[in-house]
């Protein structure tokens, strides 16, 4: 593979570079996840799952670790493109995710390393010689991990700790075949976005765990239609399609785990302690926060405990501005670079002081179809798939307009005076649903809570003030306004005003996702309320509303029994109209009476 030097960058460099004023890792999600499986050919299981922890409360007599191990699975197993199990699992669970709003797509083996050449004291061994792939489409930078090795064999007489061992005899695998599994999570930090792809260890089973929704007959059709030159299997079968070179099957198992759930497992003898330090750079690119330290004597372990580490991670962060600016920095740098140098790159570090940008010959990363998510034309895709199921939304519209002037709001803009609001996501959403109010949204947002967080994003971005003022029982007040009440008076019943109550179940909605709500039995009875009132609120509403406040909050077995009394469910499948339904238990709800309203 030829390759010209196009750029070097030395340390001292690193002082001349334009730095964010911050440097600390916000707006931070889960996106997928998969598993690798021990098949003849590469398979992933999406979202898979970690290794569930299961220590025994005796100290245990372990082998040390033997045979093979991966250093880097995905390259290992799918050598051909490492980096498109990353994006095979990310459209899966996310189809509609606008792969253009990324700024950087790596794993995070690669931020490591370059956090250890802007200073090599963040790293407790020395900084050897490494290289990373770099490929830009359109203005996404795709890090794709390079080592000389992606796996080895460790011999009979050879020493390498118990690492491994201690896996297997501490945790419980979850997925049958599994060799490995690898998450997927978004965030920010300084001005880039990045999607961050790592190995995890297992995960802790106090914490909230939901089900991949699989059995969506509407969403499973529109994943098969998505996934172009990929194959979906099940357990027992696969799809084949047009194959790839060397194809990568997808099958769908395993449940999600959420982030906060993810463990760190680290491994050390007992004359010699694990400083957090030494730790934190890893647990802080992947925003691990759950640690297990496990000391032994010559392979005998202690009943090791899980701890909670965030504090001290948030204090490295604080504690390491300087460096993290000057990463965050250097990343942007070569971006840059590789732009100007034809879109292919390598960065490789040879010992020393500098960063050599070689341009590099080198195939594409990843599969032709992959790269149309980058298209202008997926745009009008992802606006089909919006509207496909919008039929009635202008009776609604006309009665919501009813209402509106029934309640004493001002009336909605016509049609073609919506303020525009730019080159920003989901902007002709954004203005129906300012002019229109906000219920708009449930109506032409895909149901996916991922696309719910871009849009909250961008309303955040553009300052539209959608909480108003309110708080979480303000909005509660609003909502039950949708109730209809009956009038000893006049003896008839009173419509209540549903575009009032519509309209604060999105700000609900966007408080679980943007806001501080300090009270989280408020937000369940709020939620509750929701889910239980389908002649309020429809279909969309409910499930969004109840994904949203499952994805924020840790529910109690008593909450989620409360929310499984109110299945959500498109009655439209049924061809039944929701709003037609109702019974006498839907207005005598109960709620939490540690929190009521």
């Amino acid at each position: 593979m030829a390759s010209t030097i196009v750029a070097e960058i030395s340390r001292i460099d690193l002082q001349d570079l334009s730095v964010p004023p911050a440097a600390s890792i916000t707006n931070v999600r889960h996106l997928s996840s998969y598993n690798w499986i021990e098949r003849p050919t590469p398979t992933i299981a999406v979202p898979g799952s970690p290794r569930l922890w299961s220590a025994p409360k005796v100290s245990r007599q372990l082998n040390k670790d033997s045979g093979l191990v991966y250093i880097d699975q995905n390259g290992a197993r799918h050598p051909g493109s490492p980096i498109e199990p990353l994006f095979r699992a990310l459209y899966m669970m996310n189809p509609s995710f606008d792969i253009r709003s990324v700024d950087v797509v790596t794993d995070r083996n690669n931020i490591r390393k370059l956090l250890s050449f802007v200073n090599p004291n963040l790293t407790p061994n020395e900084l050897e010689p490494f290289t990373i792939g770099i490929e830009i489409t359109g203005t996404t930078a795709i890090f794709c991990r390079e080592e000389t090795a992606a796996s080895r064999t460790i011999g009979p007489l050879e020493f390498r700790g118990f690492g491994h061992e201690f896996e297997k005899a501490y945790t419980i695998n979850q997925i049958n075949g599994s060799t490995g599994h690898h998450r997927i999570i978004s965030y920010q930090l300084g001005d880039l976005n990045f999607i961050v792809r790592y190995e995890a260890d297992g995960y802790v089973a106090a914490d909230i765990m939901t089900q991949f929704p699989g059995s969506e007959k509407p969403e499973d059709d529109h994943l098969s239609s998505m996934m172009g030159t990929l194959s979906l299997s099940s357990t027992s079968n696969a799809l084949k399609v047009t194959p790839t070179p060397v194809e990568l099957t997808v099958k769908k198992e395993g449940r999600t785990i959420p982030l906060e759930s993810i463990l760190e497992i680290k491994t050390r003898t007992s004359s010699k302690r694990l400083p957090i330090h030494e730790v934190a750079p890893q647990l802080w690119v992947s925003q691990t926060f759950k640690l297990v330290r496990a000391y032994h004597n010559r392979g005998k372990f202690q009943a090791p405990l899980v701890e909670n580490v965030a504090a001290q991670v948030k204090r490295w962060e604080e504690l390491n501005q300087m460096y993290l600016k000057e990463l965050a920095a250097l990343i942007k740098k070569i971006s840059d670079v590789v732009k100007r140098s034809g879109g292919k790159a390598t960065v490789r570090y040879d010992g020393g002081n500098k960063l050599l940008v070689c341009r590099a010959d080198r195939k594409e990363m990843l599969p032709n179809v992959l790269y149309s998510k980058w298209d202008d034309r997926s745009d009008s895709q992802a606006a089909a798939n919006v509207d496909h199921d919008a039929e009635g939304e202008n009776a609604s519209r006309a009665a919501d307009q009813a209402e509106t002037k029934a309640s004493g709001e001002c009336p909605a803009a016509t049609k073609g005076t919506y303020e525009t609001y730019g080159d920003v996501p989901y902007s002709e959403v954004i203005s129906n649903g300012v002019d229109n109010g906000f219920r708009q949204f449930f109506r032409r947002m895909p149901t996916q809570l991922s696309q719910y967080h871009v849009l909250c994003d961008t309303l955040d971005s553009l300052a539209i003030d959608v909480i108003e003022g309110r708080t979480i029982r303000d909005v509660m007040d609003d909502m039950r306004r949708g109730k209809s009440d009956w009038d000893p008076d006049e003896r008839r019943e009173i419509e209540g005003l549903k575009s009032i109550a519509r309209d604060s179940a999105f700000r609900l909605l966007y408080m679980f996702l943007q806001s501080d709500v300090g009270n989280s039995n408020m937000a369940y009875n709020a939620t509750l309320f929701v889910v239980s009132h389908s002649r309020i609120f429809k279909y969309r509403t409910r499930k969004m509303v109840r994904e949203a406040f499952t994805e924020r909050f840790p529910i109690s077995g008593k909450q989620r029994t409360g929310l499984d009394k109110w299945p959500v469910k498109d009655s439209s499948l049924a061809g039944s109209q929701e709003d037609d339904v109702t019974t006498e238990a839907e207005e005598d709800v109960y709620f939490d009476s540690d929190s009521s309203f």
